[in-house]
Protein backbone atom coordinates (compact mmCIF):
# COMPACT_ATOMS: atom_id res chain seq x y z
CA UNK A 1 0.00 0.00 0.00
CA UNK A 2 1.08 3.81 -0.52
CA UNK A 3 2.63 5.45 2.56
CA UNK A 4 0.96 9.07 3.62
CA UNK A 5 4.33 10.70 2.14
CA UNK A 6 3.83 9.37 -0.81
CA UNK A 7 0.23 10.41 -0.76
CA UNK A 8 1.12 13.78 -0.23
CA UNK A 9 3.76 13.68 -2.63
CA UNK A 10 1.17 12.85 -5.66
CA UNK A 11 -1.45 15.25 -4.18
CA UNK A 12 1.18 18.00 -3.81
CA UNK A 13 2.81 16.92 -7.73
CA UNK A 14 -0.76 17.45 -9.01
CA UNK A 15 -0.34 20.95 -7.98
CA UNK A 16 3.28 21.98 -8.50
CA UNK A 17 4.28 19.38 -11.46
CA UNK A 18 7.42 17.14 -11.54
CA UNK A 19 10.33 19.26 -10.70
CA UNK A 20 8.91 20.41 -7.17
CA UNK A 21 8.13 16.48 -6.96
CA UNK A 22 11.45 15.40 -7.12
CA UNK A 23 12.39 18.19 -4.54
CA UNK A 24 9.95 16.45 -2.02
CA UNK A 25 11.69 12.96 -2.88
CA UNK A 26 14.94 12.84 -1.23
CA UNK A 27 15.48 9.25 -1.31
CA UNK A 28 15.74 9.42 -5.01
CA UNK A 29 18.78 8.51 -6.88
CA UNK A 30 20.84 11.50 -7.87
CA UNK A 31 21.75 9.47 -11.14
CA UNK A 32 21.25 6.82 -12.82
CA UNK A 33 24.47 3.79 -12.39
CA UNK A 34 25.99 2.82 -15.32
CA UNK A 35 23.69 -0.56 -16.30
CA UNK A 36 23.97 -2.89 -19.43
CA UNK A 37 20.72 -5.00 -18.81
CA UNK A 38 20.47 -8.72 -19.89
CA UNK A 39 24.48 -8.19 -20.22
CA UNK A 40 25.85 -10.46 -22.61
CA UNK A 41 22.91 -12.79 -23.00
CA UNK A 42 20.69 -10.38 -25.12
CA UNK A 43 20.42 -10.21 -28.82
CA UNK A 44 20.61 -6.38 -28.63
CA UNK A 45 24.53 -6.82 -27.69
CA UNK A 46 24.99 -8.42 -31.57
CA UNK A 47 26.33 -6.13 -33.95
CA UNK A 48 26.12 -6.35 -37.46
CA UNK A 49 28.26 -8.05 -39.73
CA UNK A 50 30.41 -6.68 -42.63
CA UNK A 51 28.10 -9.36 -45.09
CA UNK A 52 25.01 -8.65 -43.83
CA UNK A 53 21.77 -9.44 -46.34
CA UNK A 54 19.35 -6.63 -47.34
CA UNK A 55 15.95 -7.86 -47.33
CA UNK A 56 14.61 -7.79 -50.83
CA UNK A 57 11.61 -5.48 -49.79
CA UNK A 58 14.05 -3.10 -48.17
CA UNK A 59 13.43 -0.26 -50.40
CA UNK A 60 9.83 -0.44 -49.80
CA UNK A 61 10.04 -1.02 -46.14
CA UNK A 62 12.53 2.84 -45.84
CA UNK A 63 10.28 4.47 -47.81
CA UNK A 64 7.49 3.99 -45.14
CA UNK A 65 10.41 4.74 -42.65
CA UNK A 66 11.06 7.96 -44.34
CA UNK A 67 7.12 9.22 -44.64
CA UNK A 68 6.94 8.79 -40.85
CA UNK A 69 10.67 10.41 -40.32
CA UNK A 70 8.59 13.81 -42.00
CA UNK A 71 5.98 13.74 -39.28
CA UNK A 72 9.10 13.72 -36.81
CA UNK A 73 12.52 11.46 -36.32
CA UNK A 74 12.71 11.92 -32.22
CA UNK A 75 14.53 10.74 -29.15
CA UNK A 76 11.92 10.55 -26.28
CA UNK A 77 13.04 11.86 -23.47
CA UNK A 78 10.29 12.91 -21.00
CA UNK A 79 7.06 11.52 -22.05
CA UNK A 80 6.50 8.30 -24.13
CA UNK A 81 9.60 6.24 -22.65
CA UNK A 82 10.32 4.22 -19.64
CA UNK A 83 11.81 5.55 -15.98
CA UNK A 84 13.87 2.88 -14.35
CA UNK A 85 13.66 1.94 -10.62
CA UNK A 86 16.79 0.12 -8.42
CA UNK A 87 15.29 -1.67 -5.31
CA UNK A 88 17.24 -3.75 -2.85
CA UNK A 89 16.34 -6.58 -0.12
CA UNK A 90 15.32 -3.52 1.95
CA UNK A 91 12.56 -2.23 -0.15
CA UNK A 92 9.23 -2.61 0.94
CA UNK A 93 7.24 -5.12 -1.09
CA UNK A 94 3.77 -4.47 -2.51
CA UNK A 95 0.84 -6.04 -4.52
CA UNK A 96 -0.07 -4.55 -8.01
CA UNK A 97 -3.60 -5.09 -9.35
CA UNK A 98 -4.04 -5.50 -13.38
CA UNK A 99 -6.77 -4.17 -14.74
CA UNK A 100 -6.50 -5.14 -18.26
CA UNK A 101 -9.93 -7.11 -19.29
CA UNK A 102 -7.78 -9.88 -21.36
CA UNK A 103 -5.04 -10.08 -18.39
CA UNK A 104 -4.82 -13.83 -17.92
CA UNK A 105 -4.03 -12.79 -14.16
CA UNK A 106 -5.12 -10.29 -11.85
CA UNK A 107 -1.92 -9.43 -9.57
CA UNK A 108 1.66 -8.79 -9.23
CA UNK A 109 2.56 -9.77 -5.87
CA UNK A 110 5.51 -8.90 -4.05
CA UNK A 111 7.07 -5.88 -6.28
CA UNK A 112 9.50 -3.80 -4.66
CA UNK A 113 8.43 -0.36 -5.56
CA UNK A 114 10.27 2.77 -4.45
CA UNK A 115 7.68 5.34 -2.73
CA UNK A 116 9.65 8.02 -4.96
CA UNK A 117 8.41 5.92 -8.20
CA UNK A 118 6.55 7.37 -10.83
CA UNK A 119 5.36 6.28 -14.21
CA UNK A 120 6.05 8.03 -17.11
CA UNK A 121 3.16 11.10 -17.84
CA UNK A 122 1.90 9.69 -20.72
CA UNK A 123 -0.77 7.00 -21.53
CA UNK A 124 0.87 4.16 -21.81
CA UNK A 125 2.43 4.95 -18.25
CA UNK A 126 5.34 2.81 -18.53
CA UNK A 127 7.66 1.76 -15.43
CA UNK A 128 10.65 -0.62 -14.71
CA UNK A 129 11.97 -1.92 -11.40
CA UNK A 130 15.07 -3.96 -11.34
CA UNK A 131 15.39 -5.84 -7.80
CA UNK A 132 19.07 -6.32 -7.57
CA UNK A 133 18.83 -8.26 -4.59
CA UNK A 134 16.69 -10.81 -6.08
CA UNK A 135 17.96 -10.70 -9.86
CA UNK A 136 14.81 -9.45 -10.85
CA UNK A 137 12.97 -6.98 -13.25
CA UNK A 138 9.73 -5.94 -12.99
CA UNK A 139 7.70 -4.02 -16.31
CA UNK A 140 4.66 -2.22 -16.37
CA UNK A 141 1.94 -0.58 -18.88
CA UNK A 142 -0.68 1.97 -17.36
CA UNK A 143 0.89 1.71 -14.35
CA UNK A 144 -0.74 4.16 -11.89
CA UNK A 145 -0.73 5.06 -8.19
CA UNK A 146 -3.77 5.39 -6.17
CA UNK A 147 -5.32 5.64 -2.95
CA UNK A 148 -5.09 2.12 -2.84
CA UNK A 149 -2.68 0.75 -4.15
CA UNK A 150 -0.56 0.67 -7.21
CA UNK A 151 -2.95 -0.25 -10.44
CA UNK A 152 -1.02 -1.49 -14.37
CA UNK A 153 -3.13 -2.38 -17.15
CA UNK A 154 -0.78 -5.13 -17.38
CA UNK A 155 2.69 -5.92 -15.82
CA UNK A 156 5.41 -9.36 -15.78
CA UNK A 157 8.53 -9.46 -14.91
CA UNK A 158 12.03 -11.56 -15.95
CA UNK A 159 14.83 -12.66 -13.94
CA UNK A 160 18.13 -10.28 -14.80
CA UNK A 161 19.74 -14.16 -16.53
CA UNK A 162 18.02 -14.29 -19.08
CA UNK A 163 17.75 -12.34 -22.73
CA UNK A 164 15.21 -9.78 -21.38
CA UNK A 165 12.47 -10.81 -23.66
CA UNK A 166 9.13 -12.79 -22.91
CA UNK A 167 9.62 -16.44 -24.56
CA UNK A 168 5.47 -16.23 -25.72
CA UNK A 169 4.24 -11.91 -25.43
CA UNK A 170 2.46 -10.78 -22.65
CA UNK A 171 4.87 -8.28 -22.11
CA UNK A 172 4.87 -4.73 -21.42
CA UNK A 173 5.64 -3.11 -25.09
CA UNK A 174 3.84 -4.37 -28.36
CA UNK A 175 6.85 -6.78 -29.14
CA UNK A 176 7.80 -9.12 -26.20
CA UNK A 177 11.06 -7.03 -25.46
CA UNK A 178 11.68 -6.48 -21.98
CA UNK A 179 11.20 -2.09 -21.37
CA UNK A 180 15.02 -1.44 -21.08
CA UNK A 181 15.73 -2.95 -24.30
CA UNK A 182 17.83 -0.45 -26.72
CA UNK A 183 17.20 2.62 -24.53
CA UNK A 184 19.22 5.22 -24.12
CA UNK A 185 20.82 5.49 -20.98
CA UNK A 186 22.67 9.07 -19.97
CA UNK A 187 26.16 7.28 -19.42
CA UNK A 188 26.37 5.42 -22.81
CA UNK A 189 26.32 9.39 -24.21
CA UNK A 190 29.10 10.39 -21.43
CA UNK A 191 31.41 7.14 -22.35
CA UNK A 192 30.96 8.49 -26.16
CA UNK A 193 29.55 4.89 -27.44
CA UNK A 194 26.62 3.03 -27.28
CA UNK A 195 27.25 -0.57 -27.64
CA UNK A 196 23.99 -2.59 -27.84
CA UNK A 197 20.60 -2.01 -31.12
CA UNK A 198 18.23 0.64 -30.28
CA UNK A 199 15.05 0.11 -30.49
CA UNK A 200 12.40 2.40 -32.69
CA UNK A 201 8.84 2.63 -32.84
CA UNK A 202 6.70 4.27 -35.83
CA UNK A 203 3.31 3.87 -37.10
CA UNK A 204 2.34 0.89 -39.73
CA UNK A 205 3.77 -2.19 -38.33
CA UNK A 206 2.94 -5.47 -40.07
CA UNK A 207 0.07 -7.68 -39.00
CA UNK A 208 0.64 -10.79 -38.90
CA UNK A 209 2.88 -11.45 -36.19
CA UNK A 210 6.59 -11.02 -35.26
CA UNK A 211 9.95 -11.48 -36.55
CA UNK A 212 12.56 -13.04 -34.32
CA UNK A 213 13.91 -11.97 -31.89
CA UNK A 214 9.91 -10.33 -30.94
CA UNK A 215 7.64 -12.63 -29.86
CA UNK A 216 4.47 -10.77 -29.99
CA UNK A 217 3.18 -8.33 -32.12
CA UNK A 218 0.95 -5.14 -32.40
CA UNK A 219 1.43 -4.58 -36.31
CA UNK A 220 -1.85 -3.79 -37.99
CA UNK A 221 -1.15 -2.76 -41.24
CA UNK A 222 -1.35 -5.74 -44.47
CA UNK A 223 1.41 -4.25 -46.47
CA UNK A 224 4.74 -5.54 -48.13
CA UNK A 225 6.33 -1.63 -47.12
CA UNK A 226 5.01 -2.21 -43.40
CA UNK A 227 7.72 -3.25 -41.11
CA UNK A 228 7.31 -6.40 -38.57
CA UNK A 229 8.02 -5.67 -35.04
CA UNK A 230 10.89 -7.34 -34.31
CA UNK A 231 12.76 -6.26 -38.14
CA UNK A 232 16.24 -5.08 -37.66
CA UNK A 233 17.40 -1.96 -39.66
CA UNK A 234 21.03 -0.40 -39.74
CA UNK A 235 22.00 3.10 -40.71
CA UNK A 236 24.20 2.68 -43.90
CA UNK A 237 27.90 1.52 -42.39
CA UNK A 238 29.64 3.53 -45.33
CA UNK A 239 27.55 6.71 -44.95
CA UNK A 240 30.09 9.72 -43.73
CA UNK A 241 29.21 10.29 -40.46
CA UNK A 242 31.10 13.67 -40.56
CA UNK A 243 29.44 15.03 -43.92
CA UNK A 244 26.12 15.51 -41.84
CA UNK A 245 26.93 18.15 -39.08
CA UNK A 246 25.83 15.98 -36.18
CA UNK A 247 25.94 16.98 -32.77
CA UNK A 248 28.66 14.96 -30.09
CA UNK A 249 25.04 12.92 -29.46
CA UNK A 250 23.97 12.49 -32.40
CA UNK A 251 27.52 11.20 -33.67
CA UNK A 252 27.13 9.07 -30.63
CA UNK A 253 23.54 7.48 -32.04
CA UNK A 254 23.67 7.40 -35.36
CA UNK A 255 27.34 5.02 -34.74
CA UNK A 256 25.60 2.98 -33.00
CA UNK A 257 22.94 2.82 -35.35
CA UNK A 258 25.30 1.65 -37.94
CA UNK A 259 27.08 -0.78 -35.92
CA UNK A 260 24.25 -2.84 -34.16
CA UNK A 261 20.78 -1.09 -35.60
CA UNK A 262 17.54 -0.33 -35.11
CA UNK A 263 14.83 -3.29 -33.89
CA UNK A 264 10.75 -2.52 -34.34
CA UNK A 265 9.58 -2.83 -31.01
CA UNK A 266 6.40 -1.21 -30.90
CA UNK A 267 3.30 0.78 -33.13
CA UNK A 268 3.12 4.24 -32.75
CA UNK A 269 3.15 7.86 -34.80
CA UNK A 270 6.34 9.68 -36.12
CA UNK A 271 9.94 7.60 -36.19
CA UNK A 272 10.75 7.63 -32.36
CA UNK A 273 14.04 6.02 -30.51
CA UNK A 274 14.21 6.06 -26.66
CA UNK A 275 16.21 7.50 -23.73
CA UNK A 276 15.71 6.71 -19.87
CA UNK A 277 13.19 8.99 -18.01
CA UNK A 278 14.98 11.58 -16.16
CA UNK A 279 11.38 11.10 -13.80
CA UNK A 280 13.39 8.44 -11.96
CA UNK A 281 16.41 10.37 -10.31
CA UNK A 282 16.45 14.03 -8.70
CA UNK A 283 17.44 16.50 -11.62
CA UNK A 284 18.13 15.99 -15.17
CA UNK A 285 21.28 13.74 -16.51
CA UNK A 286 20.37 14.57 -20.59
CA UNK A 287 20.57 18.58 -19.53
CA UNK A 288 24.23 18.69 -20.55
CA UNK A 289 23.52 17.70 -23.59
CA UNK A 290 20.16 18.89 -24.75
CA UNK A 291 18.81 20.97 -21.75
CA UNK A 292 15.11 20.46 -21.01
CA UNK A 293 13.80 19.64 -24.23
CA UNK A 294 11.00 16.57 -24.16
CA UNK A 295 11.66 15.01 -27.39
CA UNK A 296 15.07 15.24 -28.93
CA UNK A 297 15.04 16.36 -33.08
CA UNK A 298 17.66 13.46 -34.71
CA UNK A 299 16.22 14.95 -38.08
CA UNK A 300 20.09 15.14 -39.19
CA UNK A 301 20.51 11.69 -38.96
CA UNK A 302 19.13 10.64 -42.52
CA UNK A 303 16.01 8.34 -42.70
CA UNK A 304 16.28 7.48 -46.26
CA UNK A 305 19.78 5.97 -45.33
CA UNK A 306 18.79 2.84 -43.44
CA UNK A 307 18.15 -0.44 -44.94
CA UNK A 308 16.16 -3.82 -43.91
CA UNK A 309 18.43 -6.48 -43.00
CA UNK A 310 16.85 -10.10 -44.41
CA UNK A 311 13.53 -10.47 -42.53
CA UNK A 312 13.28 -13.59 -40.76
CA UNK A 313 9.48 -15.69 -41.42
CA UNK A 314 6.73 -13.83 -39.55
CA UNK A 315 5.96 -16.19 -36.67
CA UNK A 316 2.35 -15.62 -35.01
CA UNK A 317 1.28 -16.94 -31.77
CA UNK A 318 -1.43 -16.34 -29.40
CA UNK A 319 0.62 -14.88 -26.18
CA UNK A 320 1.06 -17.35 -23.85
CA UNK A 321 2.30 -16.44 -20.08
CA UNK A 322 5.46 -18.08 -19.58
CA UNK A 323 6.34 -18.91 -15.83
CA UNK A 324 9.54 -17.98 -13.89
CA UNK A 325 10.88 -17.37 -10.39
CA UNK A 326 10.47 -13.88 -10.50
CA UNK A 327 6.78 -13.44 -11.96
CA UNK A 328 4.46 -14.25 -9.33
CA UNK A 329 1.07 -14.02 -9.92
CA UNK A 330 -2.36 -14.61 -8.53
Amino acid sequence: MLTAKHLVVLFVGLLLGCREVDDLSPNKPLSLPNYRPFYPQSPFYDTIAANAVVDPHSNQMIQALVAQAQQGFVLAVKEWTVPVYFADAQMPRVDVKLTAGWAPKKWLRDVPIPEWAEPDPEADGHMVVVDTSAGCVYDFWKMRATSRGWKAAWGNALPLDSEGIFPKGLSARGSGFELMQGVVWPWELTQGAIEHALIFSFDHTRAGGPVPPATESDGTTDAIWAIPEGARLQLDPDLDLDSLGLTDYERVLARALQRYGMICADDGGGLQLYAINPICVQGNPWARWWGEQTLVSLARIPAARFRVLKLPPQQYTSPVLVPNNCAQFE
